[in-house]
């Protein structure tokens, strides 16, 4: 199974190539580049670095969205980076989180998402589109870049195996939920008429290895915020929620700076350690894998033993990254 970071560029542009670099040392197979534009650097800069950084990694968006961008933007922008990094582009396609959250927009609907998909793909084919009713030229230069899908509900699964190179699932350590979602997937693929083998699966969490769990969800605070931001934008999500921990879901999401988007010890870390460790122990059980070196390990045999193509570990905000990546490739 392939091992892969995702990261973003905040701050300390040493700092972040000090992390890339060693990711590259360390042999991981991917480098996804987040896309948050409101707290961290431009997404399209920041892959150029990666790129130039690795000397064998795919590197890919993890993950960008519709709304942000214009589809003829983008194909060209993947054409040149193809070029670039010598045919090691992918590019990870989501219905959107922080980055849309940032502009006032709701993530993607499904139909907006297959109109977007289909404008990116036709435009690295070469082709020319309608978009938004008006007329594309095709690209002088066009590449093609593999597309991968996260998704998370059952429509967005079927999605990615009728359409994907490659999904890209969240885990919380649940194999037996991840091999559902993994069967979703290849079901889908199987009715369109694909090879379901074909399709990569990547599986990603917020991971955190130390000797105790209380130490683990220390390391990843920061991502929790934007746990309960996944809820409330979702009503199927919503619905399943403890009722005593929805009011305090909404108050979150309201009070959530995108401005400080993953970052450690900051502004959004404060607002959640004033809610308490019942509802931080709720967040840590979602798209988070943590623990002792055994209890990781014995996670990541498990999604092995599913066929996963990768294990993908997100890197943004947490509290040690460099020993992370160190403890992770020794553990695999």
């Amino acid at each position: 199974m392939k091992l892969g970071i995702s990261h973003m560029w905040n701050n300390n542009l040493d700092d972040f190539l000090a992390e890339i670099r060693l990711s590259n040392q360390l042999g991981y197979d991917i480098v996804g580049i987040g896309d948050s534009p409101a707290g961290w650097r431009d997404l399209y800069v920041t892959l150029t670095l990666a790129v130039m950084e690795t000397d064998h990694a795919l590197i890919t968006p993890f993950v960008t969205s519709p709304f942000l961008r214009h589809p003829l933007v983008v194909a060209n922008a993947f054409s040149a980076l193809q070029e670039l990094s010598s045919g090691r582009m992918a590019l990870g396609l989501a219905v959107g989180g922080s980055n849309v959250f940032s502009i006032g927009r709701k993530p993607a609907t499904q139909k907006q998402i297959r109109e977007y998909w289909d404008a990116l793909s036709s435009l690295m084919a070469g082709e020319t589109i309608n978009w938004e009713n008006r007329p594309v030229y095709n690209l002088q230069n066009a590449r093609k870049t593999p597309i991968f899908y996260s998704a998370f509900g059952p429509k967005s699964l079927r999605l990615a195996g009728e359409k994907a190179e490659g999904v890209i699932l969240f885990t919380d350590g649940d194999i037996d939920d991840t091999a559902k979602k993994i069967a979703t997937v290849r079901d889908a693929a199987t009715a369109a008429g694909r090879n379901a083998d074909d399709i990569e699966i990547w599986v990603t969490a917020y991971c955190a290895i130390r000797d105790t769990r209380e130490q683990a969800i220390e390391d990843i605070k920061a991502f929790l915020m934007p746990n309960a931001l996944t809820f409330v934008v979702s009503p199927d999500k919503f619905a399943q929620v403890p009722e005593h921990f929805k009011p305090q879901l909404i108050e979150m999401s309201q009070r959530y700076d995108m401005t400080d988007h993953c970052t450690v010890n900051g502004k959004n870390v404060g607002i959640l350690n004033e809610y308490g460790p019942e509802i931080i122990d709720y967040l840590t059980s979602i798209h988070t894998v943590v623990g002792n070196a055994d209890e990781v390990k014995s996670v990541i045999h498990g999604l092995d033993n599913l066929g996963v193509s990768a294990f993908i570990t997100n890197l943004p905000g947490h509290a040690d990254r460099m020993e992370h990546m160190k403890a992770l490739a020794q553990l695999v």
